[in-house]
């Protein structure tokens, strides 16, 4: 029993850890895109996450590693429990036949979380891209994240995170993903996410069907749009 309860506390310590270093980015974010990178303090984002300057510096070395945040802090835990649970393995060569669909709810349930508007992401965006520094910095810890993503599915489908089914799923994932995210915060855009990232999978199936496989990828038909 003592076990347990000291388990259970270190499970409510990190995730108070994980709610405070995701205020923290959610703040720096936000300035970022309304400021730009160089228009704000580590002052200004500590008054806006309701913390204090030692509290930024025991989460985050620097404003440009606040900017970019944690692995794993951009995925609301229901949202990745849910995926999670999702799984199972329904034969030894493929992936559980859901795991397109829980993707789509896992990632509109991301899109829907995030606390700025389509303009401020476009912004946040630019000042990264504009900014060579932390547009490396970005780029080296892309490979952080897709390995927590890669720690998830393999938790969620059962399986070793070298497995190649995993990697190529991973891939599939963040190009859908990324095509999505690009059509979604065009200046004209009015599709909404669900259905663009929907119609992205659709047409992925239809490039590249699953050997041996005699139908399409069937989804949840998308709402109308917003």
């Amino acid at each position: 029993m003592p076990d347990d309860a000291n388990n259970d506390g270190g499970g409510l310590r990190e995730r108070k850890r994980a709610a405070t270093r995701s205020a923290i980015t959610a703040a720096a974010r936000l300035l970022t895109a309304r400021s730009g990178i160089n228009g704000f303090t580590v002052e200004q984002v500590c008054e806006r996450a309701g913390i204090s300057r030692r509290t930024f510096f025991n989460y985050f070395p620097t404003k440009e590693d606040a900017i970019l945040g944690h692995p794993g802090d951009d995925i609301p835990e229901a949202l990745a429990e849910a995926f999670i649970a999702g799984g199972g393995s329904t034969g030894p060569d493929v992936v559980s036949d859901s795991l397109w669909p829980d993707f789509i709810e896992l990632a509109v349930g991301m899109m829907e979380s995030m606390a700025m508007t389509r303009a401020e992401v476009v912004a946040l965006k630019d000042a990264i891209t504009a900014e060579p520094r932390l547009m490396e910095q970005a780029m080296h810890g892309s490979s952080a994240v897709e390995q927590h993503y890669v720690a998830m599915l393999a938790e969620r489908e059962s399986l070793p995170a070298d497995d190649p089914r995993l990697q190529m799923a991973i891939g599939a994932m963040a190009s859908v993903a990324k095509y999505a995210g690009t059509m979604f915060f065009a200046p004209d855009n009015s599709r909404s996410y669900r259905d663009i990232l929907t119609s992205a999978i659709e047409a992925l199936a239809a490039v590249a069907p699953r050997p041996g496989a005699t139908g399409a990828v069937h989804l949840p038909p998308a709402p109308p749009s917003d």
